[in-house]
């Protein structure tokens, strides 16, 4: 499993932070958003919340210990969620949800980004996504396409015939970009699931690693024509929020965020996400059961 370093489509954002412990410090305010602030919030909705995340997230919230690995920061930072790697801390970051401390968010809210915090740590630092599930992914992403670029692109009507096509090379980006498989073995596994024919020495000069070759990609191969990076980072931005984008540029958020879709009542990330291919996004999330 891959995890990007920078996330092309946020700004070129980082995606796992490495501050300092003082340069966090300066960001939280204890007074106000210390892990038992957390706790407090959470416990007394306890019954109100029912997830199947809810035995890990509220022992861990429960824990003097292991809570201390949370931060609750305010800073400029796109994202309401990410890692930092020198202090070994989950981060929410209150800027990015638009309030000032921990009793601004609902017990939902702070429910979801909790979840989506522990998570992300998790796939970060020991959690590993096996490749053998880029079929599950591929085909989450493929329906989540079809859906949001379909009609624009007339693949929902007179150019049906791009629809395997754009599987191949949905199928290539996830394996590329989301777990490192590249040149023969990505082209042949894309061809199997897709069940299309294309050529391999054109298909092996496009770069999958990035949203960038992804998108050329779907241009050039006529999927979706005159399609640019930023036709493509706008639409989903201004259907989904900027946790979307991060969802489709890295495995781990990828995850993440559709967990973080699955806890009722949250406006982190929205729910809808469950409709574009209700099958797989059942399974995806079994993946991460074994988390919890």
């Amino acid at each position: 499993m891959i995890i990007k370093d920078r996330l092309q489509l946020v700004a070129n954002a980082p995606n796992v932070l490495s501050l300092s412990e003082s340069v966090i410090s300066s960001f939280y305010d204890p007074t106000k958003n210390s892990p038992r602030h957390i706790f407090v919030v959470l416990e007394l909705k306890k019954s109100s919340i029912k997830h199947f995340t809810n035995n890990k997230i509220f022992d861990f919230v429960s824990d003097l210990r292991q809570r201390e690995s949370l931060r609750v920061v305010s800073f400029d930072y796109p994202l309401p969620v990410t890692y930092n790697r020198t202090s070994k801390q989950m981060l929410i970051n209150l800027r990015s949800l638009g309030v000032k401390d921990v009793s601004g968010l609902s017990p939902n809210n702070l429910y979801a980004a909790v979840a989506y915090a522990y998570t992300f740590c998790n796939l970060v630092t020991k959690y590993q996504v096996s490749s053998s599930y880029y079929q599950q992914i591929s085909n989450y992403l493929h329906s989540f396409y079809m859906q949001v670029f379909g009609k624009t692109y007339g693949l929902v009507s007179t150019y049906s015939s791009r629809i395997p096509i754009l599987k191949f090379l949905v199928s290539c980006y996830v394996l590329q970009s989301f777990f490192g498989i590249t040149g023969r073995e990505m082209f042949t596994l894309a061809s199997r699931v897709s069940s299309v024919s294309l050529d391999e020495k054109k298909v092996l000069d496009y770069d999958f690693s990035t949203p960038k070759g992804f998108v050329q990609a779907l241009s050039e191969f006529q999927v979706m024509p005159g399609l640019t990076l930023v036709k493509f980072t706008s639409r989903l931005y201004r259907l989904f929020g900027v946790n979307v984008l991060a969802m489709v540029e890295d495995c781990a958020r990828f995850f993440s965020v559709l967990l973080t879709s699955s806890i009722p009542g949250n406006t982190i990330v929205p729910r809808i996400l469950v409709k574009y291919n209700r099958a797989e996004y059942v399974n995806i999330l079994s993946i991460l059961r074994r988390m919890f």
